[in-house]
């Protein structure tokens, strides 16, 4: 004869199962190192950058998108437009630029993507695309967009390092793009 359980029992077994085929999110921890393969000069304020990509839960500014069949939740420990911003600003900062928030020449934007995804069984990738703006007072604005994609064995524990080469490789193509307009 079967034994019954008891709520607290069932509880824990449906819970149990739930995370189980719903996977557990994980909350990634990024610390942008700039790689200094900018060069340039003068006072720029960076913005606010909008991360439009993933419009879902209370952690949508800080969700990275991900494939339908990733039962995987990933977060960023900040807002992923406040991450990007930062690792800009990096960037900038470590190429000569002069980064002050009183500057009339500004730079903001929106992530569109910011996408990471397994391809097959032993390949992960990651995608960004991000709409640059450099405003400056007096002048027309300048508009660019990024966009990169990264791929390599799939590792989770390497995740961090796919997205900073993806970011980078965003950061420098926009800066080449602001500088040969004369933005930068």
């Amino acid at each position: 004869m079967m034994s019954r359980l008891s709520t607290f029992q069932w509880v824990s077994i449906v819970f149990l199962a739930v995370t189980v085929l719903t996977g557990c999110p994980r909350v990634l921890y990024l610390d942008y190192h700039p790689s200094a393969s900018i060069t340039g000069s003068g006072p720029v304020r960076v913005d606010t950058f909008t991360y439009a990509g993933h419009p879902t839960g209370l952690m949508k500014q800080k969700e990275v998108e991900s494939g339908d069949y990733d039962p995987e939740r990933l977060f960023l420990s900040q807002d992923i437009g406040e991450f990007f911003a930062d690792a800009l600003r990096k960037e900038l900062t470590s190429g000569g630029y002069e980064a002050r928030p009183d500057s009339i020449r500004a730079v903001s934007g929106t992530i569109e993507q910011f996408f990471l995804d397994y391809v097959g069984g032993q390949e992960q990738r990651f995608q960004i695309q991000t709409l640059f703006q450099v405003s400056r007072e007096g002048g027309p604005a300048f508009t660019t967009s990024c966009r990169s994609e990264r791929q390599q064995t799939k590792d989770w524990m390497k995740s961090g390092s796919l997205i900073e080469h993806g970011v980078r490789d965003c950061i420098e193509a926009f800066v080449k793009e602001a500088q040969a307009a004369g933005a930068l």
